[in-house]
């Protein structure tokens, strides 16, 4: 008797441990789906959206879109500036073509429009080609090259940026 209690013990204990660790996957997997939804925000141009990563820290701007393969055509990254200025971009790291958009105060002040990567990916820093905005800026949204024609934008346009969550 005392030997199928200690079965069945151990059999409760498996069970027990293996629940808390599918729990605890489940509940990292669901942060980790959260998180990624949280860095995301909903950009309205002209009746059109784009979901967009942001990139608020000096980091992830530097990183911005480099590496990557390609992005979808409603996808982009929204940058995210503390003060408005003539933050310039490079083409350092990317693999496919890319438009961008110059933004002030919620409206776009200009456009760089098919800008191609550089034919190097191991070119020097000091080879690359920088793109400024014709003024000052606190937003730039990075586009698949094209997608400004297709948005029909242009300078004036109101540019709204809303999180895929509300908080």
């Amino acid at each position: 008797m005392y030997k199928g209690t200690s079965r069945k013990f151990v059999g409760f204990v498996i069970f027990i441990v293996g629940f808390i660790a599918g729990v605890t996957f489940a509940t990292l997997y669901y942060l980790n789906r959260m998180q990624a939804i949280t860095d995301k925000v909903n950009i309205k141009i002209n009746d059109q959206y784009i979901v967009a990563e942001i990139a608020k820290t000096e980091a992830e701007r530097k990183k911005g879109l480099s590496g990557r393969d390609s992005i979808g055509l409603n996808e982009g990254m929204y940058f995210i500036f503390d003060a408005p200025g003539r933050h310039s971009f490079w083409m350092k790291g990317m693999k496919f073509p890319i438009d961008i958009i110059w933004i002030s105060d919620g409206r776009i002040v200009g456009f760089e429009e098919n800008m191609e990567p550089p034919a190097d990916l191991n070119i020097p820093e000091s080879g690359l080609k920088n793109y400024s905005p014709p003024g000052l800026v606190d937003r730039v949204l990075e586009l698949r090259a094209g997608r400004v024609g297709i948005l029909k934008a242009s300078v004036g346009d109101t540019v709204m940026a809303k999180p895929l969550l509300p908080k």
